[in-house]
């Protein structure tokens, strides 16, 4: 295998790690290892590793089988994810977040006859070649191989400028769609202005241009209902994936009726795109996503969504307290229950950040690995907290910060590329 992983993702210096099994909050390596895991597989795992809401509806898959052809799970799961996404009149099953976004913007552009999209700067949307820009500040590929042809219909912009994107919307007539990662999450966790969503939702309804959520991964964590909840604003299309199924291979789409219609072969007078796919509908992934969005209900109902987002939160200031004290800047960017941490002095900004050397925050994560705590893989950055991580798990991670910045010189080695 390429680099001995599966995904780029999964790599990181001096070597990755490889592991065996996980629960609760907990993941363990094939040495036998264990870790406070607060990566959760790049966000799926909301619940934690193997959690309880699944293991109840296992049955079901050992009486439907693995595949069939229009099973009732399907219109199962497809009703539960219209009873707590705002937007979800109709429903498309899919096997991935990628996959969501390329039929969602496809739908937008049947239904509008248009072939623009609007993405902003930072924000990503899966592996299709027409989204892999823009990830930093400017329009440069994020990776070789994707021909510049491929972003002829993909125009950018920056996110949560409100006059930029008014104005675009004012000289130009042929664009299908606007898709955002309400969360910002590539590009640092920045989060949207809620004054920015509502100008986006009023200028495209204006416009007749299709908007929609990219929530692969704020779906369920922001909330129940999602980005669109937490903000109170609504979309035309959503795209799900990760944390719908609890890390089974899972994605879909949801959105209004009159624009899904492009998908529907008894739609009179509308016009007509493809979506299909051999496991699209899968027994043992609509499983895990109807004891998911059960279990996600169940949790919202007794207010474990704050209790979740308020322990993030004191973590959070206990953590730039212990940097602090080790006289390390530390910036921390903290969206529910996601985290980002930056090493800087700058003012904090998505294009003030996005050229900083991560060297020494890389070997930080390493040596929180050595400590029995998985904060993020190096590379990456991205912190998750699941339900399944209680005070004790905090308290544990916290712990192991103060034991690897007395054990590692890291005040001397922050200091030296102090930005």
């Amino acid at each position: 295998m390429p680099g001995g992983v599966s995904g780029n993702l999964r790599y990181f210096a001096p070597y990755p790690l490889y592991m065996a099994q996980g629960s609760g909050c907990t993941t363990v390596d094939v040495d036998g290892n264990e870790y406070i895991d607060c990566f959760c597989c790049n966000g799926p795992l909301l619940l934690g590793h193997r959690p309880n809401a699944l293991s109840t509806v296992a049955d079901k898959i050992e009486a439907a089988g693995a595949l069939l052809v229009n099973p009732t799970l399907m219109i199962e799961c497809a009703e539960a994810l219209k009873r707590v996404i705002p937007c979800a009149e109709q429903v498309r099953f899919l096997n991935s977040g990628t996959e969501a976004v390329m039929t969602a913007v496809r739908c937008a552009r049947a239904f509008t006859g248009k072939d623009n999209v609007v993405k902003f700067y930072g924000h990503y949307h899966g592996q299709d070649d027409q989204f892999l820009l823009g990830l930093s500040p400017t329009r440069a590929a994020f990776g070789a191989g994707v021909p510049n042809a491929h972003f002829a219909n993909t125009l950018t912009l920056p996110f949560n400028n409100i006059a930029a994107f008014e104005k675009l919307m004012r000289e130009r007539e042929d664009i299908a769609c606007v898709i955002l990662d309400p969360a910002m999450h590539s590009g640092g966790l920045w989060g949207a202005s809620k004054d920015f969503l509502i100008a986006v939702r009023d200028a495209t309804r204006k416009a007749g241009v299709v908007l929609i959520f990219d929530e692969v991964i704020t779906g369920f964590r922001m909330g129940l209902g999602g980005a669109q909840e937490y903000y109170g604003v609504t979309p035309d299309m959503t795209t799900l994936a990760k944390a719908l199924a609890a890390g089974e291979k899972l994605g879909a789409v949801v959105g209004s009726a009159d624009i899904m219609a492009v998908f529907d072969p008894l739609a009179p007078a509308s016009p007509r795109a493809f979506q299909s796919g051999t496991a699209n509908d899968g027994s043992g992934a609509l499983t895990a996503a109807l004891g998911a969005i059960t279990e996600y209900e169940r949790l919202a109902a007794e207010g474990r969504y704050q209790l979740l987002w308020w322990q993030v939160e004191q973590f959070d200031t206990a953590l730039r307290e212990i940097a602090e004290a080790a006289s390390i800047p530390l910036t921390t960017n903290r969206l529910c229950s996601m985290m980002q941490l930056f090493h800087s002095r700058r003012p904090g900004s998505f294009e003030s950040y996005s050229g900083l050397n991560n060297a020494v925050l890389e070997l930080f994560y390493l040596a929180l690995i050595n400590e029995g705590v998985l904060l993020s893989l190096p590379t990456s950055n991205h912190i998750y907290f699941s339900f399944a991580h209680d005070e004790g798990a905090f308290a544990t991670i916290l712990q192991a910060v103060t034991a690897a910045l007395e054990k590692y010189p890291f005040q001397a080695a922050f200091a030296e590329i102090i930005q």
